[in-house]
C-alpha cells in the first residue's frame, strides 16, 4: 500500500472513531440525563400527591390519587405486600406491573418497556403505614433516544464525506514532494545529469526544509563529481609525461642502447628519474586519498622542540640555512606529533624549492600558537594565491614540473592542517618571497599544562 493511500484510509478511520466515540458519549450522556429528569419530575409529583392526602383525611384517597395518575402511568398503595386498593392507571398503561420494587426510585423494564417509578409512605385512612407507588411509561423518552440515535449517525455520516476528502487531499498535499523528489532521483540515475527539485520561496516548512537540503546535497555531489573528474584528468596527465618518457627511453635503449654505453646510461638515468618521479606523484596521490587516516594520536608537546628537530633534519638533509626564530620559551600545544611533523616538512621542503636563500622558521604566541615559514623566493601572484591549496594547482606549470612538483603538496597540507584543527594562512609578494603560517586553534589544541609534570621543555 502506498503512503499516500495509507495516509487517507489512517486518517479517516482515526476520524471515523474520534465521532464514534463523541457521538457514544453525547448519546449516553443525554439518555441518563434524559431519564433521571423523569426520576426527579415523579418524584417531585409524588411528593405532591403525599401531601393532598395528608391534607384531607376526610376524602376518600382513591379520589385524590386518580386525579394525579399520571399520562401513560399509574398509582397504588400497599402495605405489607398487599395492595390496598386496585391499581389506578392510564387506559393507555396495558402490562402487568411487578408487585415487588427492587429500590424506593429507579428505572424498571417491564414486557418490553421502560417505566420510572418512585415510592414513598403515607398514612392510610385506618390509621396504617402504607407504600404509595406511582409510575410512568418512558415509551415517548425512548423514541425521542432513538430519533437522537438517527441523528448523531447521520450528523456521523455527514461528516465524515468532508474528512475523507480532505485526508485524500492530504495524502497527496504530503507525498507529492516524496513523489517529485523520487521522480527526480529517477531521472538522474538513467541520465546521469544532476537535477534539483523546483522550490517555492514560501515553503519554510519541513518539507520545504527537505527540498533545500536534498538541492544542496546535489549541489555538493556535483561539486564534487567535478572535482573527480578534474582530480582524475590531471592525475592522467600527470602520470602520461613520466610513462611517455620512460616509454620512449626503453624504445631508445633497445635500439641503440645494446652498443652505445653513453645511450644506455642517458637512458637508464632518465628512466630512474621518473620512475621515481612517479612513485611520489603516486604517494602524494595516496596521502590524500585516504580519508581513514584522520584518527589523531594527541599528546601536548612543546612547539619550539619540535620545530628544532625539525629544521635540524631539513638542514642535514639539503645542506640549506633553516633558521628558528623565538624558540627560547616553551609553547605547549595538544596535537599529533607525525602529522605536524609531516605537515612542517611538506611546508619547508616548498619554500626550499622556489627559494635559494635562507628559510626563517619563526614561532610565537600572540592570541593562539602560531608557526611561520618564511622564504625569500620567487614568490607567487597574487592572483594565485586563492588556487594554491587546490590539487594539481600550479602558478608556473613549466618552472614546477622542472623543480619536481606536482601541484599536491599544499593541498595534503591544507588536509593536514584540518585534521590538526589548525589555520593555514598564506602571504606572498612576487620576487620578495612566501609565508605561510600555520595558527592552532584557542579551543582544540591550547591545553594550560605543567612543563615539569609534562616533561617537557
Amino acid at each position: 500500500m502506498k503512503l499516500k493511500q495509507k495516509i487517507h484510509l489512517w486518517s479517516s478511520l482515526l476520524m471515523l472513531v474520534i465521532l464514534g466515540v463523541l457521538t457514544a458519549v453525547i448519546y449516553f450522556s443525554f439518555s441518563e440525563l434524559a431519564f433521571d429528569t423523569e426520576v426527579s419530575q415523579l418524584q417531585t409529583e409524588l411528593e405532591t400527591v403525599v401531601t393532598a392526602v395528608n391534607d384531607n383525611p376526610a376524602d376518600d384517597p382513591v379520589d385524590i390519587l386518580r386525579g394525579y395518575v399520571p399520562a401513560d402511568g399509574l398509582v397504588r398503595a400497599v402495605s405489607g405486600g398487599t395492595k390496598l386498593i386496585r391499581d389506578i392507571q392510564d387506559p393507555d398503561v396495558t402490562v402487568q406491573f411487578p408487585a415487588a420494587l427492587p429500590e424506593n426510585a429507579g428505572i424498571i423494564e417491564v414486557e418490553e418497556s421502560r417505566f420510572a417509578y418512585v415510592t414513598a409512605p403515607i398514612i392510610w385512612t385506618d390509621g396504617e403505614v402504607a407504600e404509595l407507588v406511582m409510575a410512568q411509561s418512558l415509551d415517548e423518552v425512548s423514541a425521542n433516544l432513538q430519533s437522537l440515535r438517527f441523528v448523531l449517525l447521520a450528523a456521523v455520516a455527514v461528516a465524515m464525506i468532508p474528512i475523507i476528502l480532505s485526508s485524500a487531499v492530504l495524502g497527496r498535499l504530503v507525498t507529492k514532494p516524496v513523489t517529485d523528489l523520487t521522480n527526480t532521483m529517477t531521472r538522474i540515475q538513467k541520465s546521469g545529469q544532476f537535477e534539483k527539485l523546483p522550490l517555492t520561496e514560501t515553503a519554510k516548512d519541513e518539507i520545504g526544509e527537505m527540498g533545500s537540503t536534498f538541492n544542496e546535497m546535489m549541489e555538493l555531489l556535483e561539486e564534487n563529481y567535478r572535482k573527480q573528474e578534474e582530480f582524475v584528468s590531471n592525475a592522467s596527465h600527470e602520470l602520461k609525461t613520466p610513462l611517455t618518457v620512460i616509454s620512449s627511453y626503453a624504445k631508445l635503449l633497445q635500439r641503440q642502447g645494446m652498443e652505445d654505453p653513453a645511450i644506455a646510461e642517458e637512458s637508464l638515468a632518465a628512466i630512474r628519474m621518473e620512475t621515481e618521479r612517479m612513485n611520489s606523484l603516486i604517494e602524494q596521490l595516496l596521502h590524500i586519498a585516504r580519508r581513514s587516516e584522520t584518527q589523531l594520536e594527541l599528546a601536548n608537546v612543546n612547539l619550539p622542540e619540535v620545530l628544532g628537530q625539525t629544521v635540524k633534519v631539513m638542514q642535514t638533509s639539503f645542506n640549506r640555512e633553516f633558521r628558528l626564530i623565538g624558540g627560547q620559551q616553551a609553547i605547549v600545544v595538544k596535537t599529533d606529533v607525525p602529522k605536524l611533523k609531516q605537515l612542517l616538512y611538506i611546508l619547508l621542503d616548498n619554500a626550499r624549492k622556489y627559494s635559494s636563500d635562507r628559510i626563517e622558521v619563526i614561532v610565537k604566541n600572540e592570541g593562539a600558537p602560531t608557526i611561520q615559514i618564511r622564504d625569500f623566493g620567487i614568490g607567487i601572484p597574487k592572483e594565485s594565491l586563492p588556487f594554491v591549496f587546490e590539487r594539481f594547482y600550479r602558478v608556473d606549470k613549466a618552472r614546477s614540473r622542472d623543480s619536481g612538483g606536482f601541484g599536491l603538496g599544499l593541498s595534503l597540507a591544507k588536509q593536514l592542517a584540518d585534521a590538526l584543527h589548525a589555520e593555514l594562512e598564506i602571504e606572498s609578494i612576487e620576487n620578495m618571497g612566501t609565508t605561510v603560517s600555520i595558527v592552532f586553534s584557542g579551543d582544540f589544541n591550547v591545553q594550560p599544562v605543567n612543563l615539569k609534570q609534562e616533561g617537557l621543555r
